[in-house]
């Protein structure tokens, strides 16, 4: 199956992603969204009634996760569906309506609904996926990205492989899926083209997981706006950052990472060697102080 014709695949691995203004229908829009309110409401309903495990808001908090958290697995050991609310916030006191305004991403919810399942495995996706990083791939992380009107927070400059361990670091592909008109002023995606191919830029913490501001000083950074149901396909190395939403108008984003088959989870000290700076300093988020 052929759906990206080769210059398509070139502009990818020279700019580190590719655009795309129409990918699904608005019919297949509405039924994310709804999905998403499904999911979302339902994760709510087993917090309330003791099947899920709940962290209350942190008082005081400032930093990106120190909102409630729902968490719905019960298995330590497994990978958990959960919610993250935005700081300040909690569900557990409000009425699902209002608690869903609040809520700032979910993950790990490919298996919550078969519009997800359909959605990460269909060849309009996962097929491209495997067209741009030249072999077959696997699924292994899904978010829900939302950023509600008026309040939703900024995700500061950063690379995903920081926050993975996954080599060849260049066989790692974010996917992000508009599912509201994604502007300017309501907190699209920007990016810096080419820069996936600079390496591992030192990441810090400080209320998040961020990209040392001094990185950044020659960076121009470019607006990817997309229309409900457009799409972006991005490298694992490039840096991105949303800002916050502060217009009156939602933007939600399902968000997919594949990585290819070829690729091998390695433990933090080879990740330390691969994810770095030119000079060798260690730069992914578990290497951060």
């Amino acid at each position: 199956m052929i759906l990206m014709d080769q210059a398509i695949i070139e502009l990818f691995r020279e700019q580190g992603y590719i655009a795309i203004p129409y990918l699904i229908s608005a019919d297949e829009v509405a039924a994310a969204r709804q999905a998403l309110a499904d999911m979302m409401l339902g994760m709510l309903a087993d917090a309330k009634a003791g099947r899920a495990d709940y962290r209350p808001p942190i008082k005081g908090g400032t930093g990106n996760y120190d909102g409630a958290w729902v968490n719905t697995s019960e298995d330590p050991s497994y990978k958990k569906a959960g919610m993250l609310f935005e700081r300040g916030f909690d569900p557990m006191t409000a009425d699902p309506s209002e608690a869903l305004a609040y809520v700032r991403k979910a993950q790990y919810y490919e298996d919550a609904h078969p519009v997800f399942r359909a959605l990460v495995d269909s060849p309009r996706i996962k097929g491209i996926a495997q067209e741009l990083l030249g072999e077959d791939v696997v699924l292994f992380q899904t978010m829900a990205l939302v950023k509600p009107p008026l309040i939703g927070s900024e995700k500061p400059w950063h690379q995903d492989n920081a926050y993975f361990k996954y080599a060849p670091l260049e066989q790692v592909c974010g996917f992000w899926l508009a599912l509201d008109d994604a502007e300017a002023d309501n907190g699209c995606m920007h990016v810096l083209p080419g820069w996936h191919r600079r390496g591992g830029l030192k990441h810090y913490h400080a209320g998040d997981c961020q990209i040392m501001p001094d990185r950044l000083e020659d960076a121009k950074p470019v607006p990817i706006e997309l229309p409900a149901g457009g799409a972006m396909f991005f490298s694992g190395m490039l840096p991105h950052q949303t800002p916050p939403n502060r217009s009156t108008k939602p933007r939600r984003a399902l968000q997919f990472h594949y990585r290819g088959a070829s690729t091998k989870p390695v433990d933090q000290a080879e990740y330390n060697r691969l994810f770095a700076e030119a000079d060798g300093t260690p730069a992914s988020c578990a290497a951060a102080l």
